[in-house]
């Protein structure tokens, strides 16, 4: 029987070291230069092994931590970046995270069904059996997905949709507002 530990690997406490950072950064856009600032720990492959291992924790505990995917920022053009939510904070942005999720899996999905199938018909399969049945779920678990990935772009369109609306509705609000300030002017 192995004697139990007290201490946090370092591969644990740089994962909660990650994840403590990100707590403090919710919402915000980060890169791995940032969280290696913000942690001290070298960005490179340790930092690269903790990240994921902070996003696992993060869920356990209910909260979201983005994929790594291009900066939306301007100021950050071409930056892969991330975000920390805490539980009932995510956005549109977090939509766009898990629909791109959908697609990866319809991809991992269609590779696995491609592989089962082909060892379900193979004669010299060890099971070829339990390959048809993983076959048929993987077929089943992409049609589910592809079909709630529509309905998310169709989610995330709509919310375009408005946000151009209302910034049309404040451009609007402006220029009546500039019109009742020179009509004031003018007539006093």
């Amino acid at each position: 029987m192995s004697p139990k530990r007290d201490t946090p690997t370092r591969a644990e406490q740089d994962a909660i070291d990650v994840l403590l950072w990100l707590r403090h950064n919710a919402g915000r856009e980060v890169s791995y230069a940032d969280i290696a600032r913000g942690t001290s720990i070298p960005d490179g492959s340790r930092l690269r092994r903790a990240v994921p291992r902070a996003r696992i924790v993060a869920h356990e505990l209910g909260h979201r931590l983005e994929q790594f995917l291009p900066s939306r920022d301007p100021l950050r053009r071409g930056a892969r970046v991330t975000r920390f939510h805490l539980s009932g904070q995510g956005d549109e942005f977090g939509a766009r995270d898990a629909l791109l999720a959908c697609r990866r899996a319809v991809a991992y999905m269609g590779d696995m069904h491609r592989a089962c199938t082909f060892e379900a018909n193979n004669p010299h399969s060890i099971e070829p059996e339990a390959f048809g049945q993983m076959a048929e779920a993987a077929e089943g678990c992409m049609k589910t997905v592809s079909g709630v990935e529509g309905l998310g772009s169709k989610v995330l369109h709509a919310q375009g949709t408005m946000r151009r609306q209302a910034q049309r509705i404040a451009d609007l609000e402006a220029q009546i507002a500039e019109l009742t300030a020179h009509q004031s002017a003018a007539s006093a």
